[in-house]
């Protein structure tokens, strides 16, 4: 026999021996309150005991032949000689009644008459017991009113069912007792009967009796208490989670269903009648079966999510929604089959138990076959007391053996799982430390593949001339900022590791934190979009610097603000500080999602994610937190679910004060411009280099590195003067860090860019740290190259003098721009209006001479030198346009016909062959492409504040995609170089784009604003 077979053996008489021991215990309860065989039998409504006496201990059943009456309630006070008894038949009725047959008499009185012992004595107080009767009773003893239940009455209205047991004590003075119960049934179909035992005894032995059931329902009620106030406690400090609480109310459904069997009445202060009392006590009595099938289910391990289980839970299910909508009589016929249903459930799940305790044999399975033994068995002894009317105490024990297998297999599962998490603390420490290694070293190899793919994404993405769908080029994009966030994953890895090993060190220095949250806010731009997110900063511009290092405080509140933004799509944060004992208290507060104390509590746990569809490691925060510690600083989180997250960190303040910080960088500014005024003789050989940084030390370093005979150099402190010396003067480069306040380095890029093409202004970007989220954001916002602090000398003079001289020769490209524009005269355009001019010399030479004239007149205007420059008059491009129209009409008679509707003593100057080309395209793609020709409106009105130029068709109109293309200023290669040229060139000179209005068949507006100095 081999060795499983053996000890599944040794197991099953295991469970045999603990169901024979709980039988046993079940048997002597039962043969401790069952009456002796000698006790007498009620006959024909006599319960004689006058041979025997009755002690303090011993409890008497009168059970046997009663005296019944139906159809009437006979008067207790004149039984003698009452005239009912001989009118109507009475009846002999075994009590208990096995069965209740339906009958038409729904009221009755029951007559027993129990004949004492002559030696007892006559002030004996006696104690007799009701069990519950259906539905209404009343106890008359001696004629005298003993105790009731209900109200019992003749009709229905007056009638109130409860069906509760009650005890009466009373002393009797006579050889006899004569006990006369009226009782009435009008809720349930059935006869009022009698089915439990009625209980007589002396009065000590009714006391004894009823402290022996107390305390056996108080031990059942302890138990399911104390293991209530468990699972809450359990809830609260270790495992938040809806099904503990669901255990609480579980382990509570039972209780009541004691307290309601022991004694209906309890029911009473809900004020329901019996049809709903019923109800609700068959609601609870499923209930707490349910919670018995399921509670044992919890144990199991490899059946726990048996197909059958689920089938069980509908039907529980079922039956309490027909025990709510169904009518009481039905309910008396379903109620068997609810027993049934507990029954067969509870048994099948014990089973399982049995079964997984045979199949594993584990010390701790132990406990769950004890708990599946202790409920089998109080399943078997309600079906034994149904059957057989056995009415004795509560039993407590099988609810103790039930608890302590519960208990014990949770403290044994509990030490199991502890000597396994012993043996692998030791395993998971030496993982940890390969898994730093590991991790460490594959991020090094990975960083370098990942920046090549995002850079080749992004210049896909950024490709005019690709040709991909809308879809494939919004995918391209999300594709690049998830390559963007794994870029910040492997910097979390690194830096992780180098604080775990002690190698990461700081450079620390006086730091504006204005200028780092601005500059944070714009490198964030790339996750926000779609979003509708609100970041501002409240800190004044006179708060003063920090201790800290600039490269980890940005990758500090760049954490920060990564993760108030990932978590929401909409909220406001807000960045504020204040001072407290000469630390500066920075708090960072948002309006999203918030987090629950769960979360929080593994916030700083590594590779821990606040959500479980986060695509970063869970390094992020943690990697901030070491990082303030190491700056001497220390950091709190406050969140509350649904209303926001407050984090604040506190960083050394610096020693001097911004004010007199900002006194010196008026005086450098006043210096620098004074600088830049150099004599015009000197100028016209130097570059001009403009130069933005908050640190007036730095502007003074990198301002000493170029000579002024070769650059005049500009310095101011913000990005406001900035803007100013950008509108004041031309510039060949311009130096930007990216850390400003208010308007950062990346705004201020963006910005620029509005006005000038990358060819046109060149722009170094200063950064403090090489990462690819800081390049990017630079690149991204328009800078053509970066510099990384802290500065290399050399590295900034090489590649600003490359970026200068990119600048020159772009300008030489400008200059031919103009010329570029006169080529555009087709060769077509010249042939067609020379073979007009000859027909006319046959025809009409007036009119030829007079085309000659205008055709003289138009290469004279497009070939003028003046056109190289970057505005010319109104008045001379309104010539050129003029000759133009004159040609074209010569050329094409009643199709074009021109309307001119232009203000008096308008003086302004717009770029050249500016005017002209917008009237070309509206003649020749949409007056000429009708059969009928068309009308072309040159419209010019003087406002306020501007002159506004507008070129009106009646043409074919523009189509709808193609018009959405020339709105949006992506240009296709077909889209000619006229529009597109004129459309860039007042981009650049007054920051306005064409405005394009068509509508097809209908005609196009084409309108341009001319500011006014």
């Amino acid at each position: 026999m081999s060795l499983f077979k053996k000890a599944t053996i040794r197991h099953s008489l295991f469970i045999i021996l603990i169901f024979i021991v709980l039988t046993t215990l079940r048997l002597l309860w039962l043969a401790y309150f069952l009456p002796s065989s000698s006790q007498p039998i009620a006959q024909e409504g006599i319960f004689d005991i006058r041979d025997q006496a009755l002690n303090d201990k011993e409890m008497l059943h009168l059970n046997g032949e009663w005296l019944y009456y139906p159809g009437l309630l006979i008067d207790p006070l004149n039984t003698d000689n009452n005239k009912y008894p001989r009118l109507f038949e009475q009846s002999i009725r075994t009590i208990p009644t096995r069965d209740s047959e339906a009958t038409t008499q729904r009221y009755g009185t029951y007559r027993l008459k129990i004949l004492l012992n002559e030696n007892a004595p006559k002030d004996n107080r006696y104690a007799i017991r009701i069990p519950a009767v259906s539905t209404a009773s009343t106890l008359y003893i001696n004629g005298e009113l003993a105790g009731q239940s209900g109200k019992v009455a003749t009709d229905s209205n007056n009638h109130k069912g409860q069906a509760a047991p009650y005890t009466v004590y009373f002393t009797n003075e006579q050889p006899e007792i004569d006990l006369i119960l009226h009782v009435s049934n009008f809720d349930t179909p059935a006869s009022p009967i009698i089915a439990k035992r009625v209980l007589f005894s002396s009065a000590p032995a009714m006391a004894h009796h009823e402290i022996i059931t107390d305390l056996s329902l108080t031990t059942i009620s302890v138990m399911l208490v104390l293991f209530a106030l468990f699972s809450i406690l359990v809830f609260l400090f270790i495992y938040r989670k809806p099904i503990v609480l669901l255990f609480t109310v579980g382990f509570l459904l039972p209780l009541t269903d004691e307290l309601i069997t022991y004694n209906r009445s309890i029911l009473a202060w809900l004020h329901l009648d019996y049809v709903w009392s019923f109800k609700l006590s068959s609601i609870i009595y499923l209930g707490s079966a349910f919670f018995f099938v399921q509670f044992l289910r919890i144990l199991l391990v490899k059946y726990r999510n048996a197909k059958c289980l689920q089938w069980i839970f509908a039907i529980y299910a079922l039956g309490a929604f027909l025990t709510v909508v169904l009518p009481i009589d039905w309910l008396y016929t379903l109620n068997p089959l609810f027993f049934i249903l507990y029954g067969v459930s509870f048994l099948y799940v014990a089973a399982l138990a049995l079964k997984e305790y045979l199949e594993n044999q584990k010390q701790s399975s132990v406990f769950i076959a004890l708990t599946a033994i202790g409920s089998t068995n109080g399943i078997i002894w309600g079906f034994i007391k149904s059957i057989y009317v056995i009415d004795i105490p509560v039993y407590p024990l099988d609810y103790l053996f039930i608890m302590l297998g519960f208990s014990g297999y949770w403290f044994k599962h509990f030490f199991e799982n502890k000597e396994q998490i012993n043996q692998l603390i030791a395993k998971l420490q030496t993982d940890d430390e390969l898994k730093d290694e590991f991790l460490s070293s594959s991020s090094q190899k990975l960083w370098d593949p990942m920046n090549k793919m995002i850079t080749l994404g992004q210049t896909i993405y950024d490709n005019p001339n690709n040709k991909l769908a809308d879809d494939d080029k919004q995918n391209l994009k999300l594709l690049i900022d998830i390559g963007r966030s794994m870029s910040l994953t492997l910097n979390d890895i690194l830096d992780f590791t180098r604080l775990k090993d002690g190698n990461l060190h700081l450079n620390k220095k006086n730091v504006s934190i204005q200028g780092v949250i601005y500059g944070v806010f714009d490198m964030l731009r790339f996750i926000t979009s779609g979003k509708q997110i609100q970041m501002n900063s409240t800190i004044s511009k006179t708060f003063p610097n920090v201790v800290a290092d600039e490269n980890r405080l940005i990758q500090i509140l760049f954490n920060f603000l990564y993760n108030a933004i990932k978590y929401t799509n909409a909220c406001s944060i807000e960045i504020s500080a204040h001072i407290d004992n000469s630390l500066v208290v920075i708090h960072i507060r948002d309006t999203g999602l918030g987090m629950d104390d769960e979360i929080q509590s593994r916030l700083f746990s590594p590779y821990e994610q606040g959500n479980e569809n986060d695509d970063r490691i869970g390094l992020g925060l943690l990697v901030s937190k070491k990082l303030i510690e190491l700056h001497g600083g220390t950091l709190q989180i406050h969140s509350v679910p649904n209303k926001g997250s407050d984090v604040y960190f506190t960083l050394p303040l610096a020693e001097e004060s911004l004010n007199e910080e900002q006194s010196y960088i008026e005086q450098e500014d006043i210096f620098s411009h004074v600088e830049g005024n150099t004599p015009l003789n000197i100028v016209e050989k130097q570059f001009k280099i403009l130069m933005v940084d908050d640190d007036p030390i730095n502007l003074t370093i990198m301002r000493s590195l170029f000579a002024t005979t070769a650059y005049a150099v500009t310095t101011v402190t913000s990005s406001e003067k900035a803007i100013k010396a950008l509108q004041q003067e031309d510039w060949d480069l311009v130096i930007v860090d990216a850390m400003l306040p208010y308007i950062s380095g990346y705004a201020l890029i963006e910005i620029i860019r509005e006005h000038y093409s990358l060819l046109e202004l060149p722009i170094l970007l200063l950064t403090a740290r090489n990462y690819p989220e800081d390049v990017y954001t630079g690149f991204a916002h328009g800078a053509n190259d970066y510099v990384t602090k802290p500065i290399n000398s050399l590295e900034l003079k090489v590649r600003s003098r490359a970026l200068i001289d990119l600048k020159y020769s772009i300008n030489q490209r400008l200059h031919l721009e103009t010329a570029w524009l006169q080529a555009q005269i087709q060769p077509h355009f010249l042939f067609n209006t020379l073979n007009t001019i000859a027909s006319l010399s046959t025809i009409d030479t007036d009119r030829m001479i007079d085309l000659m004239h205008h055709f003289g007149e138009y290469l004279h205007a497009s070939f003028d030198v003046r056109n190289l420059q970057r505005v010319v008059p109104l008045k001379d491009e309104l010539e050129l346009v003029r000759s133009y129209l004159y040609i074209e009409q010569q050329r094409f008679g009643e199709l074009l016909n021109s309307e001119w509707d232009i203000d008096e003593t308008i003086n302004v100057e717009i770029p050249p062959i500016s005017l002209q080309t917008i009237v070309e395209n509206a003649i020749r793609h949409g007056v000429l492409k009708q059969e009928q020709g068309g009308t072309v409106c040159i419209r010019i009105k003087d406002f306020q504040n501007y002159v506004a130029v507008s070129v009106i068709d009646d043409g074919v109109g523009i189509d709808p995609r193609k018009l959405e293309e020339l709105q949006s200023g992506s240009y296709s290669t077909s889209s000619g170089v006229g529009l597109r040229n004129t459309d860039l060139r007042l981009k650049r000179i007054y920051g306005q784009r064409l405005k394009i209005q068509s509508t097809l068949n209908e005609g196009t507006t084409i309108t341009f604003h001319i500011p006014k100095n």
